[in-house]
Formats: structure tokens, C-alpha cells, sequence
């Protein structure tokens, strides 16, 4: 049956003429009502217009990347390895910022649209499962989304990280040095990523190896709690042999605070973070960390938002796992 606009005005409690304005992205109209009336059109299975604003076929396609920013390593890392693969795909790529307000991303997704934008790639890992249902719902089929961001119960179609798989192999690591007690910084609880992380490494302690966790914290993956990590360390009777820190701001927070009080790694204790970011060649000494190719990530997110717009698929939540691997350093 085909879906008309007197359909969603039943559906929303809005007039028939107030929904034709929406729909075309003209009046005056609150975001908050236009919200509401394209995300009831996207569920009905109203056909939204893309504006009218044709796309030349030797145009190459503009990708939209919405992301978080924070300083230090990590962002830029993740920036670059997306301007790398969109310059390899022959794609036009432009980054767009949500730190102020999250729940504004369903916004930018329709004014980037309006403006020609044909896809985009969504990394904002404080998003919850409510926010990703809103941003899918007010999203026309016609416009792929690809989050680069994993949770608990994917709602868009997610291209990430083997979180789990790359703390697995630091566990394997410690195991065949022959570390016997060991710890983990943990990142923050609230974060899949950061769970999913401290799971593969105590699953293979406690399944697999005879390896014994003696100590664990409770970090925020940044390089000041990676400090007071090394605060609560020090002041323990039994000391770990090995630490996983599960990132690398918080395993040079916490190597720094060791080496003024004279610890030598991995003399006094072995220690690995996460990611494999460039200070972790540069540190001394230098650090093992997991690699996360970010220029691989783009590759396969990139090649998936393609994929996506020769034909109008409904998001699936389907998660494609990128392999990590572990470079070995000084530190351990």
C-alpha cells in the first residue's frame, strides 16, 4: 500500500500541509516537529526526497565523517587514517564536529544532504542505543550510515575494531613471557569498546591461561588517570608482574609516573596499552601496544558506504570486525 502524506498527519497529529514542508525541507517548522515528522515518514516507509539536487555521474561521492573531537593522539590518528583512504578511494571526505551537542547529529544529517553529501561515517562512541535508533529512524534509506563505533546491540551497520581479539593477544603475550600475577587499567564502564577490551584479556586469564588477576583500576583512557593508576600501584604489598593498560594515554600516564620513582620496565614490571599511537615508537622505552590500522578501518568503512549507495539496503546492525594485531617493544 502506498504511503501518502495524510498517513504520517494521522500518525503524528500534524497537518497535511505542515508535513509537506518538512518533507521538502521548506517554511517555517521547529527542528524538533521536523524530527518528528521525517522519522515517522522513514518508519511508514514514506519515500523522502533528497532535495532535488542531482549528483553529476563523474562527481565523486561527498562523505561526510561526524565525529567527536578530543585532544591528543588518538583523533588525529583516527582523522588521518580516513583522509588516507579517501584520497586511495577517490572519494571526497569533509569532517564535521558534534563535541557541543550529540543529540544534534539527525540535524546535521539532513543539511548535510541538502547540500549534496551522499553518505556519511559516524564515530561518537558516547552515543547510546536510543540515539542511534533516533538517528536511523530520521535518516532516509538513501543516505548510508556506517558507525565506526561499537555498543552493545548495534543498530546501524558497524564497521570497528576487534576490541575483544586485540586484549586476547596481550593476555597470549604476558602468558608466553611467563608472567605469572598481573593487572589491567580499565578504561570507562560506560564504553563498549573499553568493556569488550578488559573482557578478552581476563577471559584468557581465567579460560585459558594459569596466570592469576591480582589487581585491576579503573581509568577514563586518559594520561592523567593512567597517573593515578600508577599512584593506587605503588602502593600496594603484592605487586602485579605485567599491566594491560587498555589504552596508550593511560599506559604512558602511568609509565611516566613510574619512572620518577626509579621503575625500569619490564625489569620491575611489564607493561602494554592499546592502539599502537605514535608515541608508543617514540616513548622510551618504547611501548607494546595493540595496532589499530585506522587507514584499514577507513578502507572497509569506505568500501561499505559504497556498496550501500548502488542500492538502498535497510540497516541490518550488521558489525564487520577489522583484525587487530600486537607490535612487541621494549616495555614488556
Amino acid at each position: 500500500m502506498k504511503i501518502t502524506l495524510k498517513d504520517i498527519s494521522e500518525a503524528t497529529g500534524f497537518s497535511v500541509s505542515t508535513i509537506s514542508r518538512a518533507v521538502r525541507g521548506e517554511g517555517r517548522i521547529s527542528d524538533e516537529n521536523r524530527k518528528k515528522i521525517l522519522a515517522s515518514a522513514h518508519e511508514l516507509g514514506y519515500p523522502l526526497p533528497t532535495n532535488g539536487r542531482a549528483i553529476p555521474e563523474n562527481q565523486p561521492p561527498y562523505i561526510a565523517l561526524i565525529t567527536q573531537f578530543r585532544e591528543g593522539e588518538f583523533y588525529s590518528s583516527f582523522a588521518i587514517g580516513f583522509i588516507k583512504a579517501a584520497y586511495k578511494k577517490k572519494v571526497t571526505m569533509s569532517v564535521f564536529g558534534v563535541d557541543q551537542d550529540l543529540k544534534s547529529v539527525p540535524t546535521l544529517i539532513e543539511q548535510l544532504r541538502a547540500i549534496g553529501f551522499t553518505a556519511a561515517v559516524l564515530f561518537a562512541p558516547e552515543l547510546k542505543e536510543e540515539d542511534y535508533k533516533h538517528i536511523l529512524h530520521s535518516t532516509p534509506s538513501d543516505f548510508p550510515i556506517i558507525s565506526c563505533s561499537n555498543i552493545d546491540n548495534s543498530v546501524l551497520d558497524t564497521v570497528t575494531f576487534d576490541a575483544y581479539q586485540g586484549a586476547t593477544l596481550i593476555a597470549r603475550h604476558f602468558h608466553s613471557r611467563g608472567y605469572k600475577k598481573l593487572g589491567i587499567i580499565e578504561g570507562p564502564t560506560e564504553m563498549p569498546e573499553s568493556r569488550f577490551r578488559s573482557n578478552g584479556f581476563i577471559d584468557y586469564i581465567v579460560h585459558v591461561a594459569d596466570e592469576e588477576l591480582i589487581w585491576s583500576y579503573r581509568g577514563d583512557y586518559t594520561l592523567e588517570s593512567g597517573t593515578k593508576a600508577f599512584e593506587a600501584f605503588h602502593k600496594l604489598d603484592e605487586k602485579p608482574e605485567a599491566i594491560f593498560a587498555t589504552n596508550d594515554a593511560m599506559t604512558v600516564g602511568f609509565m611516566e609516573a613510574a619512572s620518577e620513582f626509579g621503575y625500569k620496565f619490564p625489569q620491575d614490571v611489564a607493561i602494554a596499552g592499546y592502539d599502537n599511537l605514535p608515541i608508543c615508537e617514540n616513548h622510551y622505552p618504547k611501548i607494546t601496544s595493540v595496532d589499530t590500522d585506522y587507514t584499514r578501518l577507513a578502507e572497509n568503512t569506505i568500501d561499505n558506504l559504497m556498496s550501500r549507495l548502488e542500492k538502498s539496503d535497510e540497516h541490518q546492525g550488521i558489525v564487520s570486525m577489522v583484525p587487530v594485531s600486537l607490535v612487541i617493544r621494549e616495555s614488556s
